[in-house]
C-alpha cells in the first residue's frame, strides 16, 4: 500500500494509543466461524487485518493453525505478548497480498473490507 494513504500510520497510531481497544473476547461472527470451521474440518486459517489476535484465539483453541496479515508493527507485537510467538503474522498490508504460497482452507475478515477502496477490495478477495 502507497504510504500516501496515511493508512499504515492511522492504524500504528491507533493500537500505540487505545493498546486493546475492543478487548480480549472475540466478535460474535469469530466464535459462529469458528463452529463451521470446525464442523467442517477447517485446519489452517488466514485472518486478513489480524489486530493484536483476539479474533484468531478462538480458532487456535480449536485446533486451527493461523495465519496473519497486519499492517501495525504495535498490534503484532501486542498479539504476541497476549497469545505468543507460535503464530505466522506477516507485517504488512492486505492489499500486498500475497505473503506466502500457501493455501488455507479457511479465511476470516473481519471489520476490514469496508476499510478498503473498491480496487484494493476487489484484490483482497481476488488474493483470498
Amino acid at each position: 500500500m502507497k504510504n500516501e494513504t496515511k493508512k499504515p500510520e492511522f492504524w500504528e497510531k491507533t493500537f500505540v494509543e487505545k493498546q486493546e481497544m475492543w478487548g480480549f473476547e472475540p466478535s460474535k461472527s469469530a466464535v459462529l466461524t469458528k463452529d463451521f470451521f470446525v464442523e467442517k474440518s477447517v485446519k489452517n486459517v488466514l485472518i486478513p487485518g489480524i489486530g493484536y489476535g483476539r479474533n484468531a484465539q478462538i480458532f487456535r483453541d480449536n485446533g486451527i493453525t493461523v495465519t496473519g496479515i497486519e499492517i501495525s508493527k504495535t498490534a503484532i507485537e501486542m498479539a504476541e505478548k497476549h497469545y505468543g510467538t507460535d503464530m505466522t503474522i506477516y507485517h504488512g498490508s492486505v492489499t500486498d497480498m500475497p505473503f506466502d504460497q500457501n493455501q488455507y482452507d479457511g479465511i476470516f475478515c473481519y471489520a476490514l473490507i469496508h476499510l478498503l477502496n473498491s480496487d484494493e477490495r476487489k484484490k483482497l478477495i481476488s488474493d483470498c
